[in-house]
């Protein structure tokens, strides 16, 4: 029987529906009588007819679950039922051409196609591939057109975890197909059934590492399942179908509109809430088609849905349903027989992981697969978790449960110290045993504290609040140490180790720059101690990189604060001591250690660039001679290169870290030279820097705060180019964190104080362009945070500030309709604005006062004319000063090429 699907449009699609499911379980007398009696317009009854039609022919019921289980119809689906009359051919496909592969035999099927095995055909070379056929045949065209301009992006993906997507072509009956490398290996949950937790989880973290891979070239995968992740006889995993969904998507494509009625290809069963209710998919949708995966290989179960028969319950228990915790799951809801055990290793940190994976607001989930592989692999070593709460219990028990031996060690090295002292008492001789045993017993502290401070310190800052808890924990572990340095006496390695714990606290509370807990004057009284104490040992310890990176983070800490107190000079002469330093450790450190010396150089000759030009902070004023220093650190960087990040001394992401600093630094420098186009290529680069070491490390509190810092500049930057639609999504980026690290860093944490500066570039470009509604709460919040700094410290620039950020809320508020408010404040910035630009070092003023007389321009026609030449007035006596840039410059000439009324 030959039948041809003619598109309705969807309200008759949705009779057609109903109309179909009154009928289907009838007589076909009985059938035909329900039609005529329910339904006037003919070409309804006949789509009915012609499906139940198709369904009498339908022997092994394949039709019949696409019908009544589909989440919803269109007339792609249709599409799909008219192909399935087709489908009894398809083992007769075998021998067919398509392109330069011959099909050999049908290997699988799937609801959108089916699979062959086919042979390399046209002579050119030997070889078997996999070709997904698709059902699907109208649109084919545009299907091929989406998946040949993703080819150049698919190309990137050379990856041994990803099977390669070859070719792609159209069958002569117009269906699309995929040539595919051929896979041999079973679907991912089959081939974990009756391994260890462990072996399971090592499987899984090969399909995220292909996945983050993808991610990293900007492509999501969308349909992540059992049955496109095959396993082969070695246990390597590879993933299939790369492109494929994203090709099927008519949304993606734009091709949906109200009155066209699509589905998006997706599986019920590991679709994410997003796909499911048809919105925007991105990175955080695989993450959570990963949670669902992996649920599933520790558990045989699936998270939600475990009574759905159909693809519309599936699909209504993601939007609807919690997931069970793992570890709460009975007997009776798995098939493993080792239930009862495996739940053991599950209950805790994987729970927790799973949990985290399965949120149902993106914005929950982990913030990308990198992450959640730091989270698997932390578990697997013993590391704490971002997944579970922070608590001090819960880090001391996993850092005891990785110690065990060391910490047991230390126990019976103190008793035997205690049991040696007393035996000293009764016996002479037992005193160099006594000695031995304490030596023995300073030494494992020295180890467990460098494990503490130095390696697993940082998996805790990188959790929300971090900074906080690791402040007690050293505040605490500092206590302990100063004691023990009675027994320790001036061993230069004791000592070296408690500058660099004293180091480290320095960093957290008083570096200005970075991720700190803003206690400037707490972390300058470390950084002085941490100084002390490193002096001390230099000669002894200059060839331990560790300890020189520390002596040198104390070292900037310490010319921070000097800066801080108005005293550049000075900040100068620490960061020269700290070259001098660095000098003579590049001599003394072995080989493998030279990189980290040389790394800190750079930084160190970054730093002092910032010393001679930084932007509203101390310095000594001399920009051109920051660009000198700043040249040298770039060169000194690209000497290095990156580096692999698998070597363990690469130092990559301190490269990154450095690099994206430098840049920032010197758009900044630039800007304020007029250099605004050389500048924003800077800035540019500083935030893709940031990018990438949040790649290395997605959850690192350093690197986000150095995000928030690049990304807030380059708005700033392009605000003065001037391109507003470009600045806001850098100021989006900045915001974004900023709010996440207030958020979640506990009261009065050091974003809370960043985020009202944010709020000042962020506002303005919200202004800009036009989101007046959106603007008003983040100018309102700027404004308070310069409310707030003029108070604690009365400063004539925050006034002028405060004047100018008003200018924005007039904006603002005229946008919104309140003209009348907006005007006033206007009138009283310049009232404030008009006196300081009489006084010296006016240029900022005047450049302020110019911008408030264009908007009365703007504002006021009938005075349009004495408006305009008073800011034109402003503009030239700011040009008189310095040679306007930028959006000053634009605004100038614009101002003089209007022509009078």
């Amino acid at each position: 029987m030959s039948t041809s699907w003619q598109p309705l449009d969807p309200a008759r699609w949705a009779r057609v529906k109903a109309l179909f499911e009154q009928c289907v379980e009838l007589s076909e007398s009985d059938a035909q009588t329900q039609l005529l009696a329910a339904e006037s317009d003919l070409s309804v009854v006949e789509e009915v007819r012609k499906l139940l039609a198709s369904l009498a022919e339908d022997a092994n019921g394949e039709l019949r679950n696409v019908l009544t289980q589909a989440p919803d119809w269109s007339a792609a689906l249709l599409t799909q039922v008219n192909n399935h009359q087709q489908g009894r051919a398809d083992n007769l496909r075998e021998g067919e051409r398509l392109g330069a592969w011959e099909l050999q035999q049908r290997i699988g099927t799937g609801g959108m196609g089916d699979v062959f095995q086919a042979r390399r055909a046209d002579g050119r070379y030997q070889g078997l591939a996999a070709v997904k056929l698709l059902k699907v045949g109208r649109g084919s065209e545009d299907i091929l057109q989406r998946f040949a301009s993703e080819q150049q992006a698919l190309a990137r993906l050379n990856h041994p975890h990803i099977a390669r997507l070859l070719d792609a072509g159209q069958s002569a009956d117009a269906h699309p197909y995929f040539v595919m490398e051929l896979v041999k290996g079973r679907a991912i949950d089959q081939a974990c059934r009756g391994l260890s937790v462990p072996q399971r989880l090592e499987i899984f973290l090969q399909l995220c590492d292909a996945v983050a891979h993808a991610h990293r070239q900007l492509l999501v995968h969308r349909d992540l399942k059992p049955s496109n992740v095959l396993v082969d006889q070695d246990g390597q995993v590879k993933l299939l179908d790369f492109g494929i969904a994203k090709a099927l998507d008519p949304v993606e494509a734009g091709e949906l509109d109200q009155t066209q009625v699509g589905q998006r290809p997706y599986t019920p069963n590991f679709a994410s809430p997003e796909q499911i209710r048809g919105e925007p998919v991105g990175t955080a949708t695989d993450i959570y088609s990963l949670g669902v995966l992996l649920y599933v290989l520790l558990t045989g179960a699936r998270p939600y849905g475990r009574q759905a028969n159909t693809p519309i319950e599936a699909a209504r228990s993601v939007l609807e349903e919690t997931p069970t915790k793992p570890s709460s799951l009975s007997p009776e809801q798995v098939s493993d027989p080792d239930w009862l055990s495996t739940r053991k290793k599950l209950k805790g940190d994987l729970d927790n992981i799973l949990l985290k994976s399965l949120e149902k607001d993106p914005a929950q989930r982990y913030t990308s697969v990198d992450a959640l592989i730091a989270d698997i692999r932390a578990h697997q070593s013993g590391h704490p978790v971002s997944a579970h709460a922070p608590k001090f219990s819960y880090l001391a028990k996993k850092f005891l449960a990785r110690n065990r031996l060391p910490v047991a060690l230390s126990g019976l090295a103190a008793a035997a110290l205690i049991a040696g002292v007393s035996a000293a008492l009764w016996q002479g001789h037992q005193a160099a045993l006594a000695r031995d045993n304490a030596q023995a017993h300073l030494q494992r502290i020295r180890t467990i504290t460098r494990d503490l401070v130095l390696r697993y310190g940082d998996a805790i800052t990188n959790v929300p609040g971090g900074l906080q808890i690791k402040e007690d924990l050293l505040k605490d572990l500092i206590k302990h140490l100063e004691e023990l340095s009675a027994e320790a006496g001036s061993d230069p390695a004791w000592l070296a180790q408690l500058a660099s714990v004293y180091a480290r606290l320095a960093e957290i509370d008083g570096d200005d720059t970075g991720a700190s807990l803003n206690k400037s004057a707490e972390g300058r009284a470390f950084a002085e101690r941490a100084i002390s104490l490193a002096a001390k040992v230099w000669p002894q310890q200059k060839q331990d990189a560790s300890f020189v990176g520390w002596y040198m983070q104390a070292l900037q800490v310490q010319a921070l604060g000097l800066r801080a107190d108005k005293k550049p000079e000075e900040s100068v002469k620490v960061m020269q001591q700290a070259l001098d330093l660095l000098e003579q450790a590049a001599i003394a450190v072995p080989a493998n250690q030279q990189r980290a010396v040389r790394l800190n150089q750079a930084a160190t000759l970054f730093r002092m660039g910032q010393f001679h030009d930084t932007q509203s902070v101390p310095s000594l004023n001399k920009p051109e001679v920051a660009l000198e220093w700043f040249t040298k650190s770039e060169a000194l960087l690209d000497q290095l290169g990156p580096g692999a990040a698998t070597d363990a001394h690469a130092n990559t992401l301190q490269w990154h870290q450095i690099r994206a600093s430098l840049f920032g630094a010197r758009a900044l420098t630039k800007a304020r030279l007029n250099g605004i186009r050389d500048a924003r290529g800077d800035a540019e680069k500083a935030v893709q820097e940031r990018r990438l070491a949040a790649q290395l490390a997605p959850n690192n509190t350093a690197v986000l705060d150095g995000l928030i810092s690049e990304a807030a500049n380059l708005g700033v930057i392009l605000m003065r180019q001037p391109d507003p639609a470009a600045a806001l999504k850098a100021t989006s980026i900045a915001w974004e964190y900023v709010d996440k690290l207030a958020r979640e860093n506990g009261a009065g944490n050091k974003w809370e104080s960043d985020k009202p500066r944010v709020a000042l570039h962020h506002g303005r470009a919200l202004v800009a362009t036009g989101h007046f509604a959106e603007a008003l709460p983040v100018v309102s919040l700027a404004l308070e945070g310069l409310a707030a700094r003029a108070k604690a410290q009365p400063n004539p620039n925050l006034d002028r500030m405060q004047a100018w950020q008003q200018l924005y809320r007039a904006q603002a508020l005229y946008g919104n309709g309140d003209k009348t408010q907006a005007l006033a404040i206007v009138q009283q910035s310049m009232n404030v604005l008009t006196p300081m630009s009489e006084q010296a070092k006016a240029r900022d003023a005047l450049l302020n006062l110019g911008e408030a007389q264009v908007l009365m321009m703007r504002w006021e026609p009938a005075k349009q004319v004495t408006w305009r030449e008073k800011a034109i007035v402003s503009y030239e006596r700011a040009h008189a000063i310095l040679a306007l840039a930028g959006d000053h410059e634009a605004q100038l000439l614009a101002l003089q090429a209007m022509v009078k009324p």
